[in-house]
């Protein structure tokens, strides 16, 4: 709003000659001021007005007989300092003008320029009404800043209530997550000492957040024969978790099928397709499954699109992979009608099979260099001869430092199995025993190296 428009302003008038006054009035009423003015001639007067009847603006004459406008700028700076004070006087010098000025005079004007007056008010009271605006808008704008940062305060502590939540949720869903992996190995014979028994596993099992997407078990087939099952589902966090609650539950429903792996992983693809495919969305897991009997001496596989298992040969120390590139099928839930084969290969005595999900090796340097397969084949064969734990603990060992302290990007299974005795009479003693999976205790780490049991 203009000054102009503001009805009725108070003036305070410090004058003691009546025809001044009268004038000075005069001029601010033809200048279209519309005001209420009370006059004061003394010191005394002057604080009590100031005090009583509350100036929006005062005009001070600069001589009086015991009063001056110096003495009055000094009190209503003082008193009331927000109110303009505009000193009119009769004669004064350039100094004492200048010094006024200095000392908070909103303006000077001569009494016989009077014409100066009206502009030099509409001036001052603009500037109040500007100087007024201004706190207002930072009142205003502190008020919303402590509501801003009230409402922050108040959102992030939710935040942070839901977050521990969110958190004590993850940490059960991690630690029942848990509870579907082994941290009990089959031995063969059934029964065995950790010593005596044909096979012996390992396993380094390390998830990147509080739930895996990464699944692995180790069962029992039969009497002289062991399977391990691996996959690895698409993504990361609680929806990838929840897959591999999936695989467990499928690999627990198809046990009959636990001799023929092609059969198996055939079995599941069918069943994870009719699972998915509910969701509208891709979602798919590598997977792959092993079984070795050592009453045949011979390993049996079938492969969905699952990084190949490699096995490092006793009487070579070489390590290879036991899947040709066109041996693997699709991964799971991808495609309908998908058969998966059966594939075999013999094994000897001291053999180690190595079987793992890609984060293994999908890991970079500072140097954006990639760990790959063929390093970890390397590394392998260059602990060829180590007992099973400590080369897989080694072989992770050097990826980490290969990783240059960087958190590893993907979930990291590694499981080993060792072949310690072959026992092919026993097949044709005892038969071909269980043919199913054998529910195996569960329970293990977030950097768990595991062994037999």
């Amino acid at each position: 709003m203009n000054a102009l428009e503001k009805t009725e302003i108070r003036i305070l008038a410090l004058e003691d000659s009546d025809i001044d006054s009268e004038l000075i009035m005069h001029e601010l009423r033809q200048g279209g001021i519309e005001f209420t003015a009370t006059r004061v001639q003394t010191g005394a007067d002057f604080e009590r007005a100031i005090f009583e009847f509350k100036p929006e603006l005062i005009l001070a004459d600069y001589r009086l007989p015991t009063f001056d406008g110096g003495q009055a700028l000094a009190i209503a700076k003082e008193r009331c300092p927000d109110v303009p004070v505009i000193v009119i006087s009769g004669a004064v010098g350039e100094e004492t003008a200048v010094e006024l000025l200095k000392n908070g005079a909103t303006d000077f004007v001569l009494k016989d320029r009077l014409g100066r007056l009206v502009p030099a008010v509409d001036r001052a009271l603009w500037e109040v009404e500007l100087r007024n605006a201004r706190r207002k808008a930072e009142a205003d704008l502190r008020t919303l800043n402590e509501q801003l940062e009230q409402r922050v305060a108040d959102r992030t502590r939710e935040l942070r209530e839901k977050n521990a939540l969110m958190e004590e949720d993850l940490q059960m869903a991690r630690e029942l997550q848990m509870t579907f992996l082994p941290n009990q190995f089959p031995t063969l014979p059934r029964g065995a000492a950790q010593a005596a028994s044909a096979v012996k596993f390992s396993s380094i099992f390390h998830p990147t957040s509080s739930v895996s997407g990464d699944y692995y078990n180790v069962v029992r087939v039969s009497d002289t024969a062991v399977g391990i099952f691996i996959c690895d589902v698409m993504g990361h966090g609680v929806r990838a978790a929840l897959v591999t609650a999936i695989m467990r539950t499928l690999e627990e429903q198809l046990s009959d099928l636990a001799g023929d792996p092609g059969a198996l992983l055939t079995k599941m693809n069918h069943a994870l397709r009719g699972i998915l495919g509910q969701l509208g969305a891709t979602l798919f897991t590598t997977a792959c499954y092993v079984v070795v009997d050592v009453a045949t001496a011979r390993l049996t596989f079938a492969n969905a699109g699952h990084p190949s298992p490699l096995l490092l040969r006793a009487a070579t120390d070489e390590v290879a992979p036991i899947t040709t590139p066109n041996a693997s099928g699709p991964a799971l839930g991808l495609f309908d009608e998908v058969q998966f084969h059966t594939q075999e290969l013999p094994v000897e005595v001291g053999d180690s099979l190595l079987v793992f999900t890609d984060g293994l090796y999908k890991v970079e340097n500072s140097c954006a260099d990639t760990f790959s397969v063929e390093s970890l084949r390397e590394a392998i064969q260059q602990r060829a001869g180590l007992p099973l734990a400590k080369l897989m603990q080694d072989v992770f060992s050097e990826i980490e430092t290969f990783a240059e302290g960087e958190a590893f990007p993907d979930d990291v299974c590694l499981v080993g199995m060792e072949i310690a005795r072959l026992d092919i009479h026993a097949g044709k003693a005892s038969g071909t025993g269980e043919n199913g999976f054998q529910a195996v205790a569960n329970g293990s780490s977030r950097m768990a190296l595991a062994g037999n049991r």
